[in-house]
């Protein structure tokens, strides 16, 4: 299943539900000034899963949710500061 959620000052997000996607490893699309940003999973040589986001010309991977959250950026700003999740 794959989801697309526009940017906007009225997007609410809780932790919880942010998480329950992730854990669940459902396809996010997120468009913000009409660029589109993807979260999609992989596996790390040693099993360990890897979160996968960004546009279409530069995807970055990490290794946990806290990286992802502490790490990834649309355009200057960090990911989770787009959503209201804290």
């Amino acid at each position: 299943m794959r989801r697309t959620l526009y940017f906007n000052k009225m997007l609410l997000m809780t932790k919880d539900d942010f998480l329950f996607l992730v854990e669940t490893e459902t396809i996010h699309d997120f468009v913000y000034k009409g660029k589109t940003y993807t979260i999609t999973y992989d596996k790390s040589p040693d099993g360990r899963k890897w979160i996968v986001f960004g546009d279409i010309a530069d995807k970055q991977k990490y290794d946990s949710v806290g990286e992802f959250l502490n790490k990834a950026k649309i355009e200057n700003h960090f990911f989770k500061d787009m959503l209201d999740i804290f």
